[in-house]
């Protein structure tokens, strides 16, 4: 389901030639899409070994496909957090996660604290709690959603968060394991901000459904590696105390130690 909180542009008629070329034009954007970012996207993954950067390729190339300035990537924590994987600004500089600097922004509650109830203010753990994707054309004019948050980052740093496109990612078991937020798209022409095109939503969730299923083989393969990790360190104190069994059971090592005894007591 998608949640479109644009404004409502005057109705094309049925019979609008004009119309028609657009939405030729839009099939058109959708096809030239599919084959040369999402096709593309997915047999990169069934080659990847790096998951870490082909999640960084695709949220480039969703900002890429969008003409969005910036972008988000959130993790889904097993504790009810909605944590910053991937974070991406054009006109601040900013390229944090990943292979960058580390994201110092603490993850999101998908509950709250006090009540337990389900945080649904916040634009990107609404996404992760419904499954609905978010199109917001100016943030400091819409309702429904708490933006003090961007506000005060805008505040910060100059810059001016105005349009939301923000995704679900859905694993296998249609559970979302984390957002993919986009920000600011801009008008190639002039370089304006405006409003995410709702005609480039579905490329967008096509994105996001490579992007879970990246994630999902990233954690996966974690947990692999992790559970290899700890069966290291299992076999290898295993051994050590197998080595010091052999050592401390040996006759030579049983009289060193009545000789040490010996000699305490002769000393006391």
């Amino acid at each position: 389901m998608t949640t479109n909180v644009l404004p409502l542009a005057a109705g094309d008629q049925p019979g609008d030639a004009a119309a028609l070329r657009r939405r030729v034009a839009e099939l058109e954007r959708h096809f030239h899409a599919l084959v040369h970012v999402v096709i593309p996207m997915g047999v990169a993954m069934l080659h990847s070994n790096g998951r870490e950067n082909l999640l960084e390729a695709i949220l480039v190339e969703a900002k890429d496909l969008c003409h969005a300035d910036g972008g988000t990537l959130y993790l889904r924590g097993d504790d009810d957090h909605l944590e910053f994987a991937l974070l991406r600004n054009d006109t601040l500089g900013l390229a944090l996660g990943g292979a960058g600097a580390p994201i110092p922004f603490p993850p999101l509650p998908l509950r709250d604290a006090a009540t337990g109830l389900p945080n649904e203010k916040n634009v990107a753990t609404y996404t992760a709690l419904t499954g609905h994707t978010v199109n917001i054309a100016d943030a400091y004019g819409a309702e429904g959603f708490d933006f003090s948050g961007t506000r005060a980052f805008d505040s910060q740093t100059g810059y001016r968060s105005v349009s939301f496109l923000t995704v679900p990612l859905r694993g296998n078991d249609e559970r979302v394991i984390g957002v993919l937020q986009l920000l600011n798209a801009t008008d190639p022409a002039t370089g304006a901000v405006v409003p995410f095109d709702a005609g480039v939503v579905p490329i967008v969730e096509s994105l996001s459904t490579l992007a879970a299923a990246a994630m999902e083989v990233y954690v996966r393969e974690e947990r692999l590696r992790r559970q290899i990790r700890d069966l290291h360190v299992s076999v290898d104190v295993e051994k050590r105390e197998r080595q010091v069994a052999a050592i401390t059971e040996t006759d030579y090592f049983q009289e060193l130690q009545r000789r040490a005894r010996e000699m305490r007591r002769r000393s006391s």
